[in-house]
């Protein structure tokens, strides 16, 4: 018989997994795998059963919406960067030295044409003590109108 592995004539051969495909191996390339005895296609359900009274009941969590931490760089940012670029005396290939990037790449982020990468954002605002994103959480003032609108008939939990 021929190991599945290693090509090698052996008259035993040995039922493994290796990187999860069964193959028959012999007792050289069996080290590559892991044999049946040590993992089961069945999933370990630990604990048979818990004493009554200690079972733990779920507590519901609320899932946080991911656009709520999102934060949102200003619109006109690249010419923020400029003028405060300027008024700390420095031409652009001084800051981009310092911040670590590339001249071509921070003269596309204040011409608007890049947005940057928030690793640099943070150095941005660092070296230039700006602020690049927006406040976000802005509630709308309540206008009254006659109309009603998709808001008047939602519930919001919190």
């Amino acid at each position: 018989m021929q190991c599945e592995l290693c090509g090698r004539n052996v008259d035993k051969l040995v039922p493994v997994r290796v990187e999860g495909v069964e193959m028959l191996v012999c007792s050289d390339c069996a080290k590559y795998g892991v044999t049946p005895k040590t993992y089961s296609r069945k999933p370990r359900l630990g604990m048979k059963g818990s004493p009554k009274g200690t079972e733990s009941r779920k507590v519901y969590r609320p899932k946080r919406d991911v656009f709520d931490t999102l934060k949102t760089i200003v619109e006109d940012y690249g010419e923020i960067i400029r003028e405060a670029r300027i008024r700390k005396g420095m031409n652009i290939e001084e800051l981009a030295r310092k911040i670590g990037m590339r001249v071509s790449t921070l003269q596309k982020i204040e011409s608007g044409q890049l947005e940057p990468e928030e690793k640099y954002i943070r150095r941005l605002e660092k070296e230039l003590n700006i602020s690049l994103y927006e406040e976000g959480g802005g509630e709308y003032s309540n206008q009254q109108s006659k109309s009603f609108t998709l808001g008047d008939f939602i519930k919001v939990r919190k």
